[in-house]
């Protein structure tokens, strides 16, 4: 996949879920940063939770962003409090890319 469709079809999930829970639609990712990249990476910050990539999770802050993901992503939690779910191959491709420096003009 070409990283310009990567990066379209990740925001396209990430709006998804931003409108189902009142958030405005973004026009592009904001930019991120390497260090602390769990927390600090364009998707984290856009989707304002925690990317762990090596569980291939999203940890929200809050239960009802996890409820809307699984509902509109077709994914399932990935933890008993419902705070967290498995990743969609475009997130986790989107995230991986970013994390090998990939995607450098999303760098803060």
């Amino acid at each position: 996949m070409e990283y310009t469709e990567l990066v379209t079809s990740a925001l396209r999930l990430v709006n998804a879920v931003r409108r189902e829970i009142g958030e405005p639609p973004l026009e592009s990712f904001p930019p991120g940063s390497l260090e602390d990249a769990d927390s600090r990476c364009p998707l984290a910050k856009a989707m304002t939770a925690l990317v762990i990539l090596r569980e291939r999770r999203i940890v929200f802050c809050y239960p009802w962003h996890a409820s809307a993901a699984t509902k509109l992503w077709g994914v399932s939690f990935a933890d008993s409090l419902l705070m967290s779910v498995t990743m969609p191959d475009a997130l986790y491709d989107f995230a991986t890319a970013f994390r090998r420096g990939l995607l450098p003009n999303l760098l803060e």
